[in-house]
């Protein structure tokens, strides 16, 4: 079965680059405009989005312009010029509804991922299109870069996605076991047509036991199987959703 991941850091840490139906987030929190530049320069064949822009807080537009991104997430864990990240308390600035105004003109995608809740629901009311890429559910595991069910169903309510994340201090466990348990509330809540699979590969080092890898997710989809998931839902979460969602990009996923 095919996986579409919403979130795979590999390009900033050197990863594997292993997957055509992957979106590479490039995270400048630690990387200078040049090197963003050159990485964007040297992937643009690939799916790409950006994790924090605070380094582009005088030329947001620039950015904008240099590569049609899959998303684009304003602020990391901390508050920089356009608004608060998930461990800060700031709302979203003016400098952060001008770039989510700009990001619109351009028919871009938000990434909600790592906002904290001020920043968030500006950024509900003041994007066209809202997803989360790599995330895990409050409900289950009280952690502050965990979304509730408020923020989910906002999400939702603007026809986005959320993407499950693999690590394991959002999770609350480091198994499978606990994975399909954030699985599990979501459909509860939700139903399947709005969850994906956003892996944060490359980005943590503290992934499920069993779970570190796309070949791994055999032993999840059996699990899944062995739950009694049909093969259309467990398709809809590993990749229909969100090829789905991107497919009037211009790459043709389905």
């Amino acid at each position: 079965m095919k996986i579409f991941d919403l979130h795979n850091d590999a390009l900033t840490e050197n990863g594997a680059v292993d997957s055509s139906d992957t979106i590479y987030a490039i995270w400048t929190t630690q990387l200078s405009r040049k090197k963003v530049y050159e990485l964007i320069s040297e992937n643009k064949s690939k799916m790409l989005a950006i994790e924090d822009c605070g380094i582009f807080f005088d030329n947001f537009d620039s950015l904008l312009s240099c590569c049609k991104f899959m998303y684009i997430g304003l602020t990391w864990n901390y508050s920089n010029a356009f608004g608060g990240g998930a461990y800060s308390y700031e709302s979203l600035t003016a400098l952060g509804k001008k770039a989510i105004l700009s990001m619109n003109d351009r028919n871009m995608v938000l990434d909600t991922a790592h906002l904290n809740k001020p920043s968030f629901y500006d950024a509900i009311e003041t994007a066209d299109k809202v997803i989360c890429s790599h995330t895990c559910f409050y409900n289950v595991n009280h952690h502050p870069r965990n979304l509730t069910k408020e923020q989910i169903r906002a999400i939702i309510n603007k026809r986005g996605i959320v993407g499950l994340c693999l690590v394991g201090d959002f999770l609350g466990g480091n198994d499978i076991e606990t994975v399909i348990r954030h699985i599990d509330w979501f459909l509860d809540n939700f139903g399947d047509k709005n969850l994906s699979v956003g892996t944060d590969f490359y980005g943590t080092d503290k992934l499920p036991e069993g779970l570190k890898s796309y070949k791994d997710f055999d032993r999840l989809i059996l699990e899944m199987i062995r739950r009694g998931y049909s093969d259309s839902t467990i398709n809809k979460i590993l990749y229909k959703n969100a090829a789905a969602y991107f497919s009037d990009r211009d790459r043709r996923l389905l």
